[in-house]
């Protein structure tokens, strides 16, 4: 019995020192962190801040409302002037369509005294037209009435019984009676020219002009209003650049005088810098954020366990007082004196992390974990090979103990 015992603490005895030793030089880390990077949230125009969360740790979803930023005092001296230009604009674009509109009334009233002369013209000229063609049969008839008295004194002188004056005198008048026949043909052709003219707009007369005086003013209304419409377009083009104008101006004001700051990504509020009310400047720093959707893990290692370390070797993270283990994949080694590598970072290193190797790595399965998500500032360790324990471990979940 007394071997057996002899033997049994033996085994016992080599079994603790192999696990002592085996975890001692196992790949574990000194220290592991849960850690992530820091939005810091800033003002991009001066005014007066109401925070919308108030107290650190708060959470906060991506999209939500983390600030209003509003100020009072802006200078809008040139939005003012643009409006106001913009008003003169649109009453004097007003006075020129009055102008044009009494102009226009005017130029009817002109058309209808063109109409009603022309047609008193026409009708006048269609009289005399009539006269000279009963002027012209009057003619005529004294043309035959001549004609008939030229011969029977031609018969007469032929016989010896008429004088040669009263011959001559027969001979005068049946001329005479042709050429006023002929003066009434052109008096009757030229009064039909005059008609035609006047029916087509233009008056042919001695002593006045080709065109009565309504229809010259029409031509001088019509010259002017067409001077009005060049600038009533002239106008319209200036107001809807002012319009342009002012519609950029309020936009720029709108950007300077009020903003609505969001959250890019899921966090938690770790620090505010400026108190809810207070007057900022525009890029003044307002609060930091934990940027939840970066979480990661830093540890430190020794040098031995770093120099065996690369980029991309699979590694496992577990809290401490948590039998879950986590997936990690190395993302960085930052070796020694990393102290610049945790200047964006929400946990800062330690003076004896400094003194080891600096190590970090990608956990996404703590983001996907509901009760360990955005904890940042837990601590745990990180095993990068398996040591007696783990493979104990191991074999006790594979077999259900």
């Amino acid at each position: 019995m007394r071997v057996l015992k002899f033997l049994v603490g033996f085994l016992l005895l080599g079994a603790g020192l192999y696990i002592l030793v085996g975890e001692h030089f196992a790949g574990t880390s000194s220290d592991a962190t849960v850690n992530a990077r820091m939005a810091v949230v800033r003002a991009p125009v001066e005014g007066e801040v109401s925070l919308a969360l108030r107290s650190i740790g708060a959470r906060i979803g991506a999209g939500e409302v983390v600030a209003n930023i509003l100020d009072d005092r802006f200078d809008t001296a040139r939005l003012i002037d643009l409006e106001r230009g913009l008003d003169l604009q649109t009453l004097d674009l007003k006075r020129v369509r009055a102008q044009r509109a009494a102009l226009q009334t005017a130029r009817k009233a002109y058309e209808t005294q063109v109409a009603d002369y022309q047609q008193g013209r026409v009708r006048q000229i269609e009289a005399r037209i009539a006269e000279s063609l009963a002027a012209q049969e009057a003619a005529n008839a004294r043309l035959k009435e001549a004609d008939a008295s030229w011969k029977r004194a031609n018969e007469l002188s032929e016989r010896g019984v008429q004088t040669a004056a009263n011959l001559d005198r027969a001979r005068s008048a049946s001329e005479v009676a042709k050429q006023d026949l002929e003066s009434a043909r052109q008096r009757a052709n030229y009064q039909r020219a005059e008609l035609a003219a006047a029916r087509n707009g233009v008056f042919i007369g001695d002593s006045y002009n080709d065109a009565p005086f309504s229809s010259q003013r029409i031509r001088e209304l019509d010259l002017r209003l067409g001077e009005l419409g060049a600038e009533e377009d002239q106008i319209a083009a200036r107001i809807a650049q002012t319009q342009t104008q002012i519609a950029a101006e309020r936009v720029r004001v709108n950007k300077l005088t009020s903003a609505v700051l969001k959250a890019r990504a899921p966090g938690v509020v770790w620090d505010f810098l400026v108190d809810d009310g207070e007057y900022v400047r525009r890029g003044q720093d307002l609060l930091r954020l934990v940027d939840c959707s970066s979480l990661m893990v830093t540890a430190s290692v020794t040098e031995a366990l770093y120099d065996s370390l690369r980029l991309g070797a699979q590694a496992q993270f577990r809290f401490y007082g948590d039998d879950r283990i986590f997936s990690a994949t190395i993302t960085r080694l930052g070796g020694s004196g990393a102290a610049g590598l945790y200047a964006n970072l929400a946990v800062g290193p330690s003076a004896e992390h400094l003194k080891r190797f600096d190590v970090t790595l990608s956990v996404p399965d703590l983001i996907d974990q509901a009760e360990a998500g955005c904890t940042v500032g837990r601590t745990g360790r990180v095993i990068f090979s398996q040591g007696p324990l783990g493979a104990f471990r191991a074999f006790a979940t594979r077999y259900g103990f």
